[in-house]
């Protein structure tokens, strides 16, 4: 395994700080530089952003600038929280992965995969 070179350890802050200029006023709680996982178990270095009840749209419109086709695409309900969900999704920007993350109510309009399938 090689080292990773100093422009694919950049490249995530580069994406988060292109984001942020383009969109001054999208709020998001909790950004992480750290793996992230694919379908098939396999990771690379990107972003995860996460939030705990999001206010209407937020989450949906990062997911929509991440690339994301589905804004529920890996929801399920939380193992956490009763009567909550965890909704998920990936996508890319600038070439990074990313993956979004939103703790919501279950009341929330959002379907659990199971509901979705």
């Amino acid at each position: 395994m090689t080292d990773p070179t100093m422009r694919d350890l950049l490249a995530p802050v580069a994406a988060i700080a292109l984001i942020a200029q383009a969109n001054p006023d999208l709020p998001v709680p909790r950004i992480d530089l750290g793996p992230v996982f694919d379908d098939n178990d396999h990771h690379r270095l990107g972003i995860q952003l996460y939030f705990d009840r999001p206010a209407t749209g937020i989450y949906e419109r990062w997911a929509a600038l991440i690339g994301s086709e589905n804004p529920d695409s890996h929801t399920r309900p939380s193992n956490a929280y009763p009567n909550a969900i965890v909704r998920r999704t990936y996508g890319t920007y600038a070439g990074v992965v990313i993956e979004a993350v939103a703790h919501q109510d279950n009341t929330a309009a959002a379907p659990t995969t199971a509901a979705a399938a």
